[in-house]
């Protein structure tokens, strides 16, 4: 219980289907935005967002590099593996 409400012996009443409205419609919003998301493919392609916010220019040769680096190191990794 909150202090206020110990204090004054006041019950918690509506104070708790408020709190509880206002959680249920944050999640209502966050299930939407997600569906949302979803549908706009944003969770398409997750892998290319790192190498590009390394690009300070339009030429993007360091997204490039980063990412022929790391296509190199995962085939040299499963060829030592397998």
């Amino acid at each position: 219980m909150c202090p206020n409400c110990v204090l004054n012996q006041a019950s918690l009443g509506a104070g708790i289907y408020i709190a509880f409205g206002i959680c249920g419609l944050f999640f209502i919003i966050a299930m939407v935005g997600i569906t949302w998301a979803f549908k706009n493919g944003e969770f398409e392609d997750l892998e290319s967002v790192k190498f590009e916010m390394l690009d300070d220019g339009e030429d993007e040769t360091l997204a490039a590099r980063a990412r022929e680096a790391i296509e190199r190191g995962r085939q040299q990794m499963t060829e030592s593996a397998g």
